[in-house]
């Protein structure tokens, strides 16, 4: 277990199993290398939160992009392949960070730069895909009465 100083949790312990080495570091964050995957809400229960090990101030709301699009797919360059050491598909993982405005209900997911996690060695990066998802995508929709 890791002691780390959260954002939103205050002082966390975290299993070392939780914490993501981006040796890219995050879009605009370059020099973030270890973030933890906390989930206040329960084991598999999203919204998550990515929190820097090194940087309290630092953390990200994300969810699982398949619970968002069900058709979320991942394209990954050779590059991007080796730089997270993936030997099998079914080693990636993906998550997307959203953006909570004050009123939450108009909150976004950015589907177009996932955060794409080898579960097998915990190294993860973010990518720009190639394919044609919103970088904003709204996850509420106004209910009709």
């Amino acid at each position: 277990m890791r002691k780390i100083d959260t954002r939103d949790f205050g002082e966390a312990e975290v299993k070392e199993s939780e914490i993501f080495s981006f040796p890219n570091g995050v879009y605009a964050f370059e020099e973030e290398k270890e973030f933890a995957l906390l989930n206040p809400l329960g084991a598999g229960v999203y919204p998550m939160w990515l929190q820097s090990v090194n940087s309290s101030s630092l953390c990200f709301i994300v969810f699982d992009p398949e619970l968002i699009d069900e058709g979320f797919t991942v394209v990954l360059n050779e590059s991007e392949r080796k730089l997270l050491d993936i030997q099998d598909d079914s080693e990636i993982r993906c998550l997307v960070i959203a953006k909570v405005p004050e009123n939450y209900k108009e909150t976004t997911v950015n589907m177009k730069s996932p955060i794409v996690i080898n579960s097998r060695n915990n190294r993860a990066i973010q990518v720009i895909l190639p394919m044609d998802y919103p970088f904003r995508l709204p996850i509420y929709t106004e209910e009709v009465v």
